[in-house]
């Protein structure tokens, strides 16, 4: 194949991604015109009140951007012109009775033209630098399997193709082997009975060999639990191990994991030093490696910036004017929020007594200058990831790997008064698994969190990265909808409840469904954190009440 034929291969790929990501924003533009129409009926209620203004410009500023980008450009152009028509009422400006009537009527013919014309085979897909990075979003993640039969992993692979991964399934050694020289997938899982085969030339495939040279994450599964099996895995180079049965939901859960560690490197790393031109040569090095890098170079303002920015470690120097960089990891080590984070000297100090005071005070490693590059990329790489998987560790319930109840409400509080800062909706679903001491006291407790696991992942899987999922205690999940209106979230919620009451649960020797009845409350209620989750408690009360298995609004 040439040069040619491959970059025409890859803008066919692209153009079939960006397609996909045009009709995922088709499939969901009628709730999106439904959130302006419900904000201009505000407006039209009370013109004056300016969160109803900010509103309505918001949707119809956000709608003018998204339209364009995903092929929509009419769409957008026309949202573009609404939005700079009502634009002038932020600044105070007023309008007569009649202009108000004019601008009203023109947002109702835009949503009910909209409503009308959307069609696909009108797209226009342009490849601009903003579409590429959606598109490489969009991409689904790959797997390898090498299982000794499709039996083995029929299951498994259905579970994983639902969770929006692309699998590719082999039964020999050898064929595997040849795949991963065409193409490398994100994740390897690996069956230990097919690592060491004899192939049809009567050679011996050793894959424990192959993958060992191999930068690919890798899952190994095996039927024997030993020592001995679990150290030939992390000496191939084995990420994660699971003995057969496989506990399917886990094993997703891990690629889950694998695959959005792959994607998210973006630690944020806070630099205090004195010395400019220094902060900003490392701040180049690590911001290359595509890490988030804020640097400080008066340490007075620092524990500011860590309540704002929330590093998830920072690279200091002893020395300093106002103050030196120990008496500094002082001051961090006395407010109990930033004890975990990792403190990383990097000076040129070389007395070791020096070095063992600054590890005293709660430093976690001393670099010396001057450092390479590679050096100090791994150095802080390796911290931060390990503080991010340790504060997961400590927010996650343990069970399902959601929010903990304290964490759910810490994020409320958080995304709420960001909510209100930015004059932007905010909704909150209480959920409730239906008659759950039931499925307990029938099919045990296992089974029970099982059914509890199958929700909690089918949640993370439907709904966007920014809404927040926690376990609030027992059978009750919260979500978090952040710039979502409660109908919105409700017709989400709604989709989802669906798909759960369909996904067949197991049991030994048996089979059956499981539903879940859900309350929503939003930010145009209360802004008081407490208020909302008791709107939301008080609305699943009544989907409860009216025979289960339904979503119902606060409001309603």
């Amino acid at each position: 194949m040439g040069k040619g034929d491959s970059l025409s291969d890859n803008e066919d790929t692209l153009h079939a991604a960006l397609r996909a990501l045009s009709e995922t924003f088709v499939a969901r533009l009628p709730g999106k015109l439904n959130e302006i129409q419900s904000a201009l009926e505000q407006f039209q209620s009370n013109s004056t009140q300016r969160e109803h203004i900010a509103l309505l410009h918001r949707l119809l500023h956000t709608m003018a951007g998204a339209a364009g980008t995903f092929g929509l450009p009419e769409l957008g152009t026309k949202a573009k012109e609404l939005e700079a028509k009502i634009k002038p009422l932020l600044s105070g400006t007023v309008w007569s009775a009649q202009e108000q009537q004019k601008f009203i009527q023109q947002v109702q013919f835009y949503l009910d033209q909209s409503a009308l014309n959307i069609k696909l085979d009108n797209v226009e897909l342009a490849l601009d630098p903003l579409q590429l990075e959606l598109a490489q979003a969009l991409e689904k993640k790959l797997i390898y399997l090498l299982f000794a039969t499709n039996e083995q992993v029929m299951e498994l692979v259905g579970h994983l193709e639902q969770s929006s991964f692309e699998t590719k399934t082999f039964l020999s050694a050898e064929d595997f082997s040849s795949a991963l020289a065409l193409r490398t997938p994100d994740v390897l899982v690996i069956d230990f009975e097919c690592c060491q085969a004899r192939d049809e030339n009567d050679g011996t495939t050793d894959v424990f060999e192959i993958v060992s040279d191999l930068k690919i994450p890798t899952i190994f599964v095996s039927s024997s639990n030993s020592f001995e099996c679990r150290i030939k895995a992390v000496r191939a180079g084995g990420g994660a191990f699971f003995s057969k049965p496989i506990d399917i939901l886990a094993m997703t859960e891990t690629i889950d994991a694998i695959t959005a560690n792959q994607r998210d490197k973006r630690y944020r790393i806070l630099i205090v030093d004195d010395d400019v031109a220094m902060t900003s040569y490392y701040r180049a090095i690590l911001q290359g490696e595509g890490m988030v890098v804020e640097v400080l170079n008066e340490p007075t303002e620092l524990l500011e910036m860590m309540v704002n920015f929330r590093p998830e470690l920072l690279l200091m120097d002893v020395y300093m004017p106002s103050c030196d960089g120990i008496e500094l990891s002082k001051v961090i080590r006395q407010d109990r929020s930033f004890l975990d984070v990792p403190i990383v000297f990097l000076s040129s100090e070389q007395d070791l007594h020096k070095q063992m005071e600054a590890v005293k005070v709660g430093a976690d490693d001393f670099l010396s200058k001057p450092i390479i590059p590679e050096l100090l990329i791994s150095s802080i790489s390796t911290r931060a990831e390990r503080y991010r998987s340790l504060r997961t560790l400590v927010m996650r319930d343990g069970l399902t790997g959601l929010l903990n109840h304290s964490a759910i409400k810490e994020s409320l509080i958080a995304k709420l008064s960001g909510a209100n800062r930015q004059n932007n909706d905010l909704s909150l679903a209480m959920i409730d698994l239906d008659n759950f001491k039931r499925i307990n006291d029938t099919y045990g407790h296992p089974v029970g969190d099982q059914v509890l696991r199958t929700l909690s992942h089918l949640l993370k899987q439907s709904l966007r990265k920014s809404d927040l999922v926690g376990r609030y205690g027992g059978e009750e999940f919260v979500v978090i909808f952040p710039n979502t209106s409660a109908g919105t979230a409700g017709a989400v919620l709604d989709k989802i409840r669906a798909a759960y009451a369909n996904i067949v649960q197991y049991a030994e020797n048996a089979e059956f469904t499981a539903t879940f009845s859900a309350g929503i409350s939003d930010s145009t209620q209360t802004t008081v954190p407490e208020d909302l989750i008791a709107f939301a408690d008080a609305a699943l009360y009544r989907a409860k009440n009216s025979g289960k298995n339904k979503v119902i609004l606060g409001a309603d």
